[in-house]
């Protein structure tokens, strides 16, 4: 029982300020759903444009996203949209915004207008560097 007991708490400890930014995936929602959702919400849609071949798109996956402050950053001031490059709806998209690269992170307010655009992996720090940006400049522009 005592080693059941140590398991739970070292698992626990591990998963400790983890958490994750709350995705809609592109398997759910297509690119004009999530407009209204934004539009609807009030905020700006953030797109992050994956492949699942793509090394540094892991990385984030695995250390910037799940960071907590991270997550809970962007669960607060965005609508969040994880799109794989590769599929139908990820084609779409990656026209729409003209992607070339992997990852891309692109701020999109929810008339359809980018506001911002980031390519490559960053530590959470960047990362909430680049949200704030955007939330500033989207002060700016939006009504």
């Amino acid at each position: 029982m005592k080693k059941i007991v140590f398991g739970v708490v070292l698992l626990m400890l591990a998963n400790a300020g983890k958490a994750q930014i709350n995705f809609v995936k592109e398997k759910d929602k297509n690119i004009e759903q999530m407009l209204v959702e934004a539009k609807s919400a009030k905020k700006v849609l953030f797109i992050d444009m994956y492949t699942t071949w793509c090394g540094p798109c892991k990385w984030m996956d695995e250390h910037t996203f799940i960071d907590a402050r991270v997550a809970t950053k962007f669960n607060k001031l965005f609508v969040s949209y994880k799109v794989d490059g590769d599929t139908s709806e990820g084609a779409n998209v990656r026209n729409l915004y003209k992607v070339g690269s992997y990852p891309t992170y692109v701020f999109v307010s929810p008339e359809g207008k980018v506001l911002h655009r980031i390519e490559g992996a960053m530590p959470p720090e960047m990362f909430m560097e680049e949200a704030d940006f955007v939330v500033k400049l989207a002060k700016k522009q939006l009504p």
